[in-house]
């Protein structure tokens, strides 16, 4: 199919960026293109058209997605109420939802639809993914009178906009500019943005995207644009579906092994603390003591009732309350000077593990004095104190029980034990999680935090960097793998990276550079795990009434791409878990290149991610993500709020964010 290209931009003809061009148009005339970043067509004919030039719809993969966009943004365009691109260049479409018409919001519900390149369909297909809800204003711009600050998003006439972007030809409409309500605006206007953490998502999700197919996409009018068989989704071939081998379901407690964190935490913890001395002490707010502080205390010292046993038996650690060394604040106004004269006082004993017990009177996602928490946090950090901080309002709450269950793995981790570890062989092998987390609050820089674990997931410290410090990140990797060296007595078999992001050739060099000086020639493995849950590619087990795939089932998108189902429904003959995960996306890549042609080290990468979500200890729940990627992005959710430009050294070895 041949396709025609202008520099002038006419009725009817449509954008398209120089990267996106075809390869017979780029490879004549890339010259011409130096100081143009659009060319236009009208995707029909060639008529007038200074470059044309026949397209090969296999090998021009990105002008025939942008080609195959345009069409469906088209269509959709006097079908839904708001169609365009979203960040990533796919054809985003909003419908208006009747049952959130509101007199604050109108609710939409949002899809997105592009044409993939499929490995698994072994060709071009439409992949359609429900994006869930969002919320408009009833209000326009010229009607309301908010800080233009608190408004991001707007939309206008079917079209979305960043509002600092708004162009000057629609601002001239106020009258037609709707804002987006984000989630803490929604808040100020009293409006619910409670979500149920136990509703499956697999269902209406799978119900949307069928009404979506029915009525939109499997009728003549849409395959006049765009060709399809019309049998509906896809059923991935059996023989492409893969599992996590069943012993990574497996945890180390102290006398045998279980796959519900939950119920092996109740026959002991895998090592209970190396400290012989431990104490607790309380921090709170003085008029919190009788109310909530001494239910708390009564809560640890003697179990909730038959739910939950007292916390000195549940972790195996004998345990005192020290009444002498709390502090009970006057305000939260003066709540920090008053613990930093009280830790500068304190006299502490030799060779004790202390732990606050914060009990705040502030919710975590309060605006007010929230930064408390986070200055706590470091101070108790700069004097070797680790801490557990518990909202009061949680301690009167009837489900505290669970709480209480959850929060015992996470003490006793901070107290050096270790609630349970991975069944698996001891490999010489490193692995390396990097995080990160953007403050929009602080409009601060991403910041990044490296954690070192061996393959039993056991814990060997961490340390925060800034976005830009790669040089930095490799001298840190450099002393873990000299750490490792020491205490194995040989060098890893390979250095294995779980990366937030795609590791770009600038990140690995000095990583490289850093393993040639060592004497190491082993392979390095990065494995990019997307921290957010995959709403595009999704698969259903339609033998199962929830829908959701076995835990552990994964299987390959793209060439190097997989998705993997991770969740805690371990066992298809019970019932699925009340939380309902979506799959993760992974991306693997090697030095070596022809690493990952052996399937079995393919298996043995997603089986170390796999067991990595399994040794979270802030909770008995299942994660979906592995703790080399959830404990850095913790990390980095609290450190830029710390006053220094660094953990203090106690608090690079010690779980004190769980």
């Amino acid at each position: 199919m041949s396709f025609g290209f202008t520099t002038e931009k006419r009725e009817g003809y449509f954008p398209v960026h120089r990267s996106l061009l075809p390869r017979v148009i780029t490879s004549e005339h890339w010259d011409d293109f130096s100081n143009t970043k659009y060319l236009y067509s009208n995707f029909k004919d060639t008529i007038d058209c200074e470059y044309m030039g026949q397209v090969d719809f296999y090998k021009d993969n990105k002008f025939v997605k942008h080609y195959y966009s345009q069409l469906i943004l088209e269509y959709f365009k006097d079908k839904a109420a708001v169609v365009d691109y979203n960040f990533v260049n796919d054809v985003e479409i909003w419908f208006k939802d009747n049952t959130l018409t509101k007199p604050k919001y109108q609710g939409y519900q949002k899809f997105t639809i592009k044409v993939h390149f499929s490995k698994i369909a072994k060709g071009p297909a439409l992949l359609v993914s429900y994006n869930g809800v969002s919320k408009a204003c009833t209000q326009n711009l010229a009607e309301l009178e908010w800080p233009t600050n608190s408004i991001s998003k707007v939309f206008c006439e079917g079209r979305l906009y960043k509002f600092k972007k708004l162009p000057s030809e629609i601002k001239q409409n106020l009258e037609k500019i709707y804002p987006l309500l984000s989630v803490p605006k929604q808040v100020e206007l009293k409006i619910d943005t409670n979500k149920d953490p136990f509703a499956n998502r697999y269902i209406p999700y799978q119900t949307k995207i069928k009404q979506l197919y029915g009525k939109y996409l499997n009728t003549d009018e849409f395959k006049d644009i765009i060709q399809h068989s019309g049998k509906g989704f896809f059923k991935i071939p059996v023989n492409q579906v893969k599992r996590t081998t069943s012993e990574s379901n497996m945890l180390q407690f102290a006398s045998k092994s279980f796959v519900d964190p939950k119920e092996g935490m109740k026959h002991g913890p895998y090592k209970s603390s190396i400290h012989d001395n431990v104490r607790f002490f309380f921090i709170y707010h003085q008029p919190d003591r009788q109310e909530y502080v001494a239910k708390l205390y009564r809560y640890l010292k003697n179990g909730v009732k038959t739910y939950f046993p007292p916390l000195a038996r549940h972790i195996k650690q004998p345990i005192h309350f020290d009444d002498g060394t709390s502090l009970a604040f006057e305000s939260p106004d003066t709540a920090l000077h008053e613990l930093k004269t009280h830790l500068i006082n304190l006299q502490k004993i030799p060779d004790t593990r202390y732990v606050a017990i914060y009990v705040s009177p502030i919710h975590k996602e309060a605006d007010e004095h929230n930064e408390l928490y986070f200055q706590f946090k470091e101070e108790l950090l700069k004097h070797e104190i680790t801490s557990q901080v518990i909202y009061k309002e949680s301690i009167k709450d009837n489900y505290f029980a669970s709480f209480m269950a959850n929060i015992a793995p996470a003490l006793l981790a901070k107290i050096d034990g270790i609630p349970w570890r991975l069944e698996s062989k001891l490999q010489p092998q490193l692995i390396v999680g990097i995080g990160a987390f953007k403050s929009n609050q602080l409009n601060r820089r991403y910041i990044g935090s490296a954690f070192c674990f061996n393959n039993k997931g056991e814990f060997k410290g961490f340390d925060c960097l800034l976005d830009n410090e790669l040089d930095l990140l490799a001298q840190k990797i450099e002393k873990k793998i000299l750490n490792f060296f020491v205490d194995h007595g040989q060098h890893a078999d390979k250095l294995v990276i779980h990366y937030y992001k795609p590791f770009s050739t600038r990140e690995l060099d000095p990583i490289r550079k850093t393993l040639v000086k060592l004497g190491l020639t082993i392979p390095i493995v990065v494995v990019t795990i997307n921290k957010t849950e995959s709403s595009d590619f999704i698969a259903f087990d339609n033998d199962s009434k929830d829908l959701m795939p076995v835990s552990g089932t994964y299987f390959e998108i793209m060439t190097g791409k997989f998705i993997l189902f991770n969740n805690a429904r371990h066992n298809p003959e019970l019932p699925s878990p009340l939380i309902k995960h979506f799959p993760v996306k992974l991306s693997l890549f090697c030095t070596e290149e022809t690493y990952f042609n052996d399937s079995d080290n393919i298996k043995e990468v997603i089986d170390q991610v796999y067991q990595f979500s399994r040794m979270y200890w802030k909770s008995v729940r299942q994660q979906n993500l592995p703790v080399t990627i959830k404990y850095p992005e913790m990390v980095a959710k609290i450190f830029p709020f710390f006053e220094g430009d660094k953990i203090p050294d106690f608090g690079k070895n010690n779980l004190w964010f769980l």
